[in-house]
């Protein structure tokens, strides 16, 4: 790359607030691209996945690059849904900036401060750009006051926009300009040195280049927070914002580093020509090429042949050829410097989050922080011969993923996929369709209910068959009473005088445990009861092991059905997060979903409701909130306790287990 240096910028922000066409109108203004793709035609360098185009959305990150003034600028493109964290995860783990993107027209979103807080955790440089400053009903100033409530008095207009609106025409900078606003703004930086201070008090002249030196310290520290104005639409603005990303970003020499270990030992690294490390933070399936691996060169520089050491797999990794990403197009290159981000193709033992480096620096970089998985659906393929292509789409799609997961529920008899939202899901059965050509159907997942009882009972299982030759005789007595603390059961042998001989114990409790399995209310797992066998009979010649085992099944059903059974459901602690004039709204859907209040309190701007609920009611959750809230709220679940279904509730709910359990042994 020569003198020219390298940086990377995330872009991010909340959703439909301009990222992609921001992201575009920089190509374009850039002379990179000779026309600007649309979003809504779907034809942008950013979005060219069939199911982003469809959606209109941005579903995974997405990345390109260009020339400005000395520098080599990679751009990545970010989803602003909430259903796709991961990848904003994943770019800000890799870039050196963060450029936070805002609607002129709704400000400050739920999506923003959650971005510029991972950005912050990562200690690098943010950039927030007021965008579609066209618009019309737009107030800046507001905008502004708000920016400096959430993220502090860093928050600083670098630029003055000229005209608001339908007048706004582009932006003048501040650092270069003169007025009481340039002033004020050039002040702020002088106040960053005792030694430019100490020159402004005395009226001494301070020149451009101290004071740009010192605004690239400031942002660079985090002391200063640059806003800058676009209408990435009519790319007014967009000029200007990339000569200041290019003249004031931070390379990956002038960042934080980046967190890991080496043999053991925390360290932060910093680029070092004497190590080659690389860190693959995205990996993506394509049907020609395989296996894409999305990496980022942390030190030293990779070529052609050249062998690195997997310090995640310990495995020896050759590097066959190199692209430059751009969309979905990919330029083959001879070479990647620190700083850059690139495509590898045909690794064997690499997946996301793996680090390769130079096999005698062992380095292996902090995995990307993943947010867990809220909600989930159940899918079923449509014919028994595409179960197996089901599980390794499933696979592949959790490769590419991070935040994608999926099990089979044996207890259930369910395929579970669990992801952030219910579009991320939407997306997942999509791509199972679109790339792996099946077709699966989505249901509701099922309750993991469970059975007990409230008093105690005895019950005999008597399995005899004695009609010549050898027979089956074994009959036993048991006692069952409700068990109290952590224990779900407990097993007591209370047989005396041999009236069954002891190599058949074991025989009872197999089938007692089996018994519990599907208990006699409803079919569920019965929990919470005390075992006690207390007397039987056996053959000296029929008996076996599988008699008893029958046996026991037998006695605990019948001692069950008389101990007054009931059925308990799982109950869940939801901690839901949203701006407090959605609080109303948020309680009142919470309580139509028998949710029990446990505490509310404010947290930064937001108020945050712990409530505990039914996992019955909280099927397709996600989707009620962000209407309620308009994408602004925010929830996470945890499992917490089982207890009762309400007395109005359990005969209809029971009938209706039953009626599935019927239906699933005649399927």
């Amino acid at each position: 790359m020569g003198e020219k240096s390298i940086k990377s910028f995330a872009i991010t922000g909340h959703s439909s607030s301009g990222k992609t066409t921001l992201s575009e109108s920089m190509l374009y203004s850039n002379g990179v691209i000779t026309r600007q793709g649309e979003v809504e035609q779907g034809n942008t360098v950013f979005d060219f996945d069939p199911i982003e185009i469809k959606r209109k959305i941005s579903i995974n990150l997405s990345v390109a690059s260009m020339e400005a003034d000395k520098n080599l600028l990679y751009i990545i493109d970010t989803p602003g849904y909430m259903d796709f964290e991961g990848e904003v995860r994943s770019a800000l783990w890799v870039a050196d900036n963060a450029v936070l993107v805002v609607d002129a027209q709704t400000g400050v979103d739920v999506g923003t401060e959650k971005y510029y807080e991972i950005a912050a955790s990562r200690g690098i440089p943010a950039f927030f750009v007021i965008n579609k400053m066209g618009m019309s009903d737009i107030d800046v100033d507001n905008i502004l006051v708000s920016m400096k409530e959430i993220f502090g008095s860093a928050i600083t207009p670098v630029q003055s926009p000229v005209g608001i609106g339908e007048e706004f025409s582009g932006v003048k900078s501040l650092l270069h300009g003169a007025g009481k606003e340039a002033e004020a703004f050039k002040e702020s930086i002088i106040e960053l040195s005792e030694e430019l201070l100490d020159k402004y008090m005395a009226g001494e002249e301070i020149s451009d280049d101290e004071l740009t030196k010192m605004l690239k310290y400031g942002i660079r520290e985090r002391q200063i927070i640059p806003v800058l104005y676009s209408d990435a639409k009519s790319g007014r603005g967009v000029k200007e914002l990339i000569e200041f990303l290019s003249a004031f970003g931070n390379s990956i020499e002038d960042g934080p580093g980046i967190n890991g270990t080496l043999k053991g030992e925390e360290m932060n690294l910093k680029p070092d020509n004497s190590h080659n490390v690389l860190f693959v933070f995205k990996t993506l399936e394509e049907t020609h090429l395989g296996k894409l691996y999305f990496v980022k060169v942390v030190s030293g520089e990779i070529k052609p042949g050249t062998e690195l050491y997997n310090t995640n797999k310990e495995k020896i990794e050759k590097i066959n050829q190199i692209y430059n990403p751009f969309g979905k197009e990919r330029k083959e290159v001879s070479t990647l410097g620190a700083g850059s981000i690139g495509v590898l193709v045909k690794l064997k033992n690499t997946e996301t989050q793996d680090t390769l480096a130079s096999k005698d620096f062992p380095f292996i970089v902090s995995p990307i922080s993943m947010p867990e998985p809220q909600v989930n659906i159940a899918v079923k393929p449509r014919t028994r011969e595409d179960q197996e292509k089901v599980m390794d789409g499933l696979n592949r799609i959790k490769l590419e993923d991070l935040t994608f997961k999926f099990r089979y529920d044996s207890e259930l008899r369910q395929t579970l996929i669990y992801g952030l939202g219910e579009t991320h899901l939407d997306v997942a059965v999509e791509k199972l369709k679109n790339k792996f050509n099946v077709t699966v159907d989505t249901d509701k997942p099922k309750v993991p209910y469970r059975e007990s009882i409230r008093k105690q009972a005895e019950g005999l299982g008597k399995f005899v068959k004695q009609s010549g030759g050898h027979g089956q005789y074994g009959i036993c007595n048991i006692r069952i009473e409700p068990l109290s603390g952590d224990s779900d059961y407990e097993f007591v042998n209370d047989i005396f005088g041999g009236a069954i001989p002891n190599q058949f114990i074991p025989s009872v409790e197999q089938g007692v445990k089996k018994a519990m399995e599907q208990g006699v209310l409803a079919g569920a797992k019965v929990v919470n009861v005390k075992v006690t066998l207390y007397d039987g009979k056996y053959h000296p010649v029929d008996s076996s092991n599988f008699a008893f085992e029958v046996a026991g099944s037998m006695a605990f059903k019948e001692a069950e059905e008389k101990a007054d059974p009931y059925l308990l459901e799982p109950i869940y602690t939801v901690e839901v997060k949203m701006p407090e004039k959605y609080m109303g709204d948020v309680m009142g859907d919470l309580n139509s979903r028998r949710g029990r209040i446990m505490g509310m309190e404010a947290e930064g701007r937001l108020q945050k409701i712990k409530a505990l609920i039914p996992l019955a009611e909280l099927y397709r959750y996600s989707s009620t909130l962000r209407s309620i809230t308009k994408g602004r709220g925010s929830f996470r679940v945890e499992f917490s306790h089982y207890d009762e279904v309400p007395r109005e509730i359990a005969p209809k709910l029971i009938e209706e287990l039953k009626k599935e359990q019927k239906e699933a042994h005649q399927a």
